[in-house]
């Protein structure tokens, strides 16, 4: 056996093994450790092929978070399914660039194909699309494009002339509004203070009689010019959404820019109890989504759809003398990426493994399974929810019997939510709504089951008990 099927052989068998559910839902090793693990100098010599990712998995043995298991409830992460992670690995090693045709034709032309699907899934006109690195760069690539839209209507064109000949922008979004979107406004030159803050209401949605009345008192005053409401399907916090439908009854109204930020609750349109919360969603003139959310493939996959092709076309055509055309679509006309990875392989793998009826009983699934946990809270005489629950994300805190409300509530919550990630058999993070400190899961993963759900329940009570 040659050296590169010795490496391909020891490949095999980890890859294999990384496939199978981890042993704990958090990394063991503390930064300190596991920094000195890695820190050496820069090797003057190179090592064998065969020994390289041996080094690098034992070296992080420890320290990978259980993220591929069914009780990391943390943040809003799915686990890789198999065929996702299969195509993922094939990818890279036949290494297709599919921002130019000439680099990777099949990568291009799967890549159309999967964008169709996805917004055939979702409900969403099959118009133009664009596969990006997340819901973070599909925000910036639907507001570049709204950017571009809001130029056109004042005869600037943004690409040549940037915003100088642009009056200022008011951008609205509820108090929810996710740092991706604050992060897509300061990078396209908008700004985060462009941001009309808008209240919510107790279910945690945008106001829209809120919303209307800061329009009109923005077009009134005349210093700012509405232009763009983002709207969110599935806030990070608490899974809720905002009304899709009365927002783009008044961007309609008002000739406003309406992008959807999707990043996981788009894929509420797949579960019959949940696709109420997201009507209104295919009104939309941009929507962001993840796919390494509830597609469940490796991390670093979103896309972006766009109901104006040529628009978006218009917002990210250029090319160069070296770029020979082929046969087909350049992709990186329709982002700013140039080069890139085949990001389409591993989700046309995983709507291949699932088809649309896998893909809703995922969803719904784990909106089934919050609503279980949410029901475990209830049913415990320490346990409260903090938020309401309609989807798949449920926040709930541990009070003592008699403890009020109040800094030392949180401090309880906050050391309960420390614990139980240190113990490693689940892993939660925490969010910070009206009550206060709570605990915080996220439902998304194919592996997740009822046993994981009350193991966290369980966890969440045990660490209160030796905490209080």
């Amino acid at each position: 056996m040659d050296d590169l099927d010795a490496a391909v052989a020891d490949l095999s068998a980890r890859f294999r093994a990384a496939l199978e559910p981890p042993r704990r839902a958090a990394a063991e090793l503390d930064a300190g450790a596991l920094r000195a693990r890695f820190d050496e100098p820069l090797p003057e010599r190179g090592m064998p092929v065969e020994a390289v990712l041996g080094g690098l998995a034992e070296r992080s043995d420890g320290a990978l978070a259980g993220s591929t298991g069914g009780r990391f409830f943390g943040f809003v992460t799915g686990a890789a399914l198999p065929a996702a992670a299969i195509a993922e690995a094939w990818a890279a090693a036949v290494d297709q660039n599919p921002g130019l045709w000439s680099l990777g034709p099949a990568s291009v032309e799967v890549e159309q194909v999967v964008l169709r699907w996805l917004a055939d899934l979702i409900g969403y006109p099959a118009t133009s699309g664009y596969l990006t690195s997340g819901a973070t760069m599909g925000n910036l690539v639907g507001l570049a494009v709204a950017r571009h839209w809001a130029g056109r209507r004042h005869g600037v064109d943004v690409r040549e002339e940037g915003l100088w000949g642009l009056p200022r922008l008011a951008v609205y979004g509820s108090e929810e509004l996710h740092l991706s979107d604050y992060k897509a406004l300061r990078t396209l030159g908008l700004g985060a203070g462009s941001v009309r803050a808008i209240p919510i209401d107790d279910r945690y949605a945008m106001r829209v009689e809120s919303l209307r009345e800061a329009i009109e008192r923005d077009s009134a005053e005349g210093e700012l010019e509405p232009a763009i409401v983002i709207a969110q399907a599935g806030s990070v916090n608490t899974g809720a959404s905002d009304p899709l439908e009365a927002i783009a009854d008044v961007c309609a109204e008002h000739g406003l820019w309406l992008h959807v930020d999707g990043a996981f609750g788009a894929f509420f349109r797949l579960c019959e109890r949940a696709a109420p919360l997201v009507a209104g969603m295919e009104r939309a003139d941009s929507l962001a989504c993840d796919a390494h959310k509830w597609l469940n493939v490796p991390n670093g996959c979103g896309f972006v759809l766009l109901r104006d092709a040529d628009l978006h076309a218009e917002t990210f055509v250029g090319t160069a003398a070296y770029l020979t055309p082929g046969g087909g679509r350049d992709l990186h006309e329709l982002g700013p990426e140039a080069s890139r990875s085949w990001r389409g392989a591993c989700v046309w793998a995983a709507l291949k493994q699932l088809g649309r009826r896998g893909m809703a009983e995922l969803v719904t699934r784990c909106c089934d399974l919050a609503a279980e946990l949410a029901r475990l809270v209830d049913e415990s005489p320490r346990l409260e929810l903090c938020a309401p629950a309609p989807t798949n994300v449920v926040c709930f805190r541990y009070r003592r019997e008699g403890m009020g409300e109040g800094p030392e509530l949180d401090d309880l919550n906050e050391r309960i939510q420390a614990r139980a990630a240190a113990d490693g058999e689940v892993f939660h993070t925490g969010a910070r709504l009206a009550p206060g400190f709570c605990q915080r899961a996220a439902i998304v993963s194919w592996r997740t089951t009822s046993a994981d759900v009350a193991a966290l329940a369980r966890a969440v009570e045990r660490a209160g008990d030796e905490l209080g």
